[in-house]
């Protein structure tokens, strides 16, 4: 059974629905700002950010913070892009939903530590958020709540296909949730990883990454239940392959080989070779050691061809939403797919030699054929999912 997408949401620095997404990511319209006026961040800290919106007076707990807000947001505008009506579920219908995160949500945890808050009932819980989506959407299939820090969505998205192709469920909302937060923050800065200016991937003077946040779900189902219902597919994609660097806490290891290791299981897994690939939507948090290695394993991976597919880097544009990033990513490549169109990498004036990848200031046409995702993470997590058109 081929897995397919069929709806997207996503709430983000650069537009609050898949189309002002995209256009922010054509435009590359973003940027960093200070986050001082949130309770508890360290000294000069910035990120890219979305507005805070006013709390809705009746909002339930799960949804109480920026964090609940912006998963819901996106968990529904995904499901209508489907053609489902939240909370409509058919008893009949097994779904499920699987939330990828890095640090969750922190706000009612760091109220409590500032005594702003108190400690309400199961508000700590790292799983609530996708509890009180299941439950307000009227999921009977499993809820999982996936922690492999920057790799978290893509891992919730394979979990999803996984689930959908092994027939344990007939749909699934997968996806990544993250807001700037005190602990995320500091522990970039404390690692010296956090660029001053931007988020600049394969720069030559690239300094680190910057912290970013928003909301990024995708429905999955089959082809066939897509095909029954009459909805129209916008991808297909593949369950992934995965690996383990098993060398250093949060460096890459700088020879790459897990990572292409996983690259290449995703190729075979879908069925696909390398030299099928049409472009590739990297992790890209444009610190020095992570561009090079992932560099060195698309070069590996693509041959001769590294200096001609495109590639894209949404972080340069949205920037390092940790846990939610591989969802984003996700989307990216699923909206590449639908306009065969590959958007800029931001914030790069003057290229590294060691990082020689067709990346481009400008958006690039892309050829027929499936995107090639990478999501790496501390611990030495690597992901590589592959993203293509639906077969005419």
């Amino acid at each position: 059974m081929t897995a397919v997408i069929t709806g997207l949401g996503l709430v983000s620095p650069v537009g609050d629905d898949p189309a002002a997404y995209w256009e922010g990511l054509l435009s590359a319209g973003s940027g960093p700002a200070p986050v001082a006026d949130r309770p508890g961040m360290p000294a000069g800290a910035r990120a890219y950010r979305i507005p805070e919106p006013e709390r809705e007076p009746d909002a339930v707990p799960a949804y109480g913070s920026l964090y609940g807000r912006l998963a819901r947001t996106a968990a529904a505008q995904a499901l209508v892009d489907a053609g489902i009506r939240p909370g409509a579920t058919d008893d009949a219908v097994v779904a499920g939903l699987f939330l990828g995160t890095g640090t969750g949500d922190s706000e009612p945890a760091e109220a409590l530590r500032d005594g702003r808050g108190t400690n309400e009932a199961g508000a700590w819980w790292p799983y609530r958020s996708a509890a009180g989506l299941a439950d307000e959407f009227g999921f009977t299939g499993p809820v999982q709540t996936v922690s492999t820090a920057c790799a978290a969505g893509a891992y919730a998205v394979a979990l999803a296909v996984h689930a959908v192709e092994s027939g344990r469920v007939d749909v699934a909302l997968a996806g990544g949730a993250e807001t700037v937060s005190r602990p995320a923050l500091a522990s970039f800065m404390r690692l010296g990883a956090v660029d001053p200016v931007h988020c600049r991937p394969f720069d030559a003077d690239r300094a680190g990454t910057v912290y970013g946040e928003g909301a990024a779900f995708l429905v999955v189902e089959t082809e066939e239940r897509a095909a029954a219902r009459g909805a129209v597919p916008i991808a297909t994609v593949g369950a992934g392959g995965w690996s383990c660097d098993g060398s250093h806490l949060t460096a890459p290891e700088a020879e790459g080989v897990q990572a292409l290791r996983a690259a290449q299981d995703a190729l075979d897994r879908a069925g696909f070779r390398a030299e099928d690939i049409a472009a590739v939507v990297c992790h890209g948090t444009g610190t020095p050691l992570n561009d090079r290695t992932e560099t060195k394993v698309m070069r590996e991976l693509l041959g001769p061809r590294s200096a001609t597919v495109p590639v894209t880097a949404p972080k340069s544009v949205i920037g390092h939403s940790g846990g939610a990033a591989g969802a984003f990513s996700c989307a990216t490549a699923a909206l590449m797919v639908r306009h065969r169109n590959v958007p800029p990498v931001a914030n790069l004036t003057r290229a590294d030699a060691d990082c020689s990848l067709a990346a481009s200031g400008v958006p690039q046409a892309m050829g027929p054929g499936p995107v090639l995702l990478n999501a790496y993470a501390f611990g030495g997590n690597n992901i590589s999912l592959i993203i293509g058109p639906v077969p005419s």
